[in-house]
């Protein structure tokens, strides 16, 4: 059996030093085909592509955090990077963060479907869902890969968990709010100003608690099986 490690500037490794398979990648591209096929087959026997746009609509939003890091990453190992593009590049990430997890909240519109699609479409949100949750827990680990060097590991984890918190924020804003990521470029005062309100309001604050809380755990166990063992293995 192949063993891996880890090292902080080049991530998982064999034993002989190469760099693992992006497995993970190549997961998410075969969950996000099979979420692709059910949409369209929906799509091609309703004649209705709502279910199509508005899921492929959020999947690409989930993707977009994941592409920075990635991108992030890649500059990071040819040494070509700046604090303050570092610094940019995580603060977009962040920002981009919560429309991973969020299309979770998409199984609120099953309440919509008509019985005989009822089973299909909750099977297709599902995995659509399972598919933006992974994309947001791979894209966290490689910034915790990132980080950890720079800051330290119980520095990195507070960092990270902090902005789990600030995802279960996002999420509240994007359902109940209606707000979305770019809003912060293209509507800042009204975005700033509806999160100073949000912060007297007791959904939202009951809500970023509760999804706060379950994406903290979903971390913790997705790091606990990916790269806690690598990182103790002999």
């Amino acid at each position: 059996m192949q063993q891996i490690v880890y090292f902080p500037q080049r991530g998982l490794v064999n034993r002989t030093g190469q760099p693992k398979t992006g497995k993970g990648l190549q997961a998410i591209a075969a969950m996000t085909a099979a979420g692709l096929c059910l949409v369209i087959t929906r799509g091609l026997l309703t004649g209705n592509w709502w279910f199509f746009i508005m899921l492929t609509w959020n999947l690409f939003l989930a993707f977009f955090p994941l592409g920075v890091v990635l991108i992030l990453r890649d500059l990071r190992r040819s040494g070509f990077l700046s604090r303050w593009l570092f610094g940019s590049c995580l603060a977009i990430w962040l920002a981009f963060l919560p429309n991973a997890p969020y299309i979770i909240t998409d199984l609120y519109h099953i309440k919509n479907v008509d019985n005989p699609l009822l089973w299909f479409d909750t099977m297709t949100i599902f995995l659509f869902a399972q598919t933006g949750l992974l994309i947001g827990l791979y894209s966290i680990l490689i910034v915790h890969r990132l980080v950890r060097p720079l800051i330290g590991a119980k520095l990195t984890w507070l960092v990270l968990l902090t902005g789990q918190l600030l995802s279960g924020f996002g999420i509240y804003l994007g359902r109940f709010g209606r707000w979305n990521s770019w809003d912060v470029l293209t509507n800042p005062l009204n975005l700033f100003s509806a999160i100073a309100d949000a912060t007297h309001n007791h959904l939202s604050i009951k809500l970023t608690l509760a999804y706060g809380f379950v994406l903290v755990v979903l971390y913790v166990a997705f790091w606990w099986y990916v790269d806690y063992e690598a990182d103790h293995a002999n």
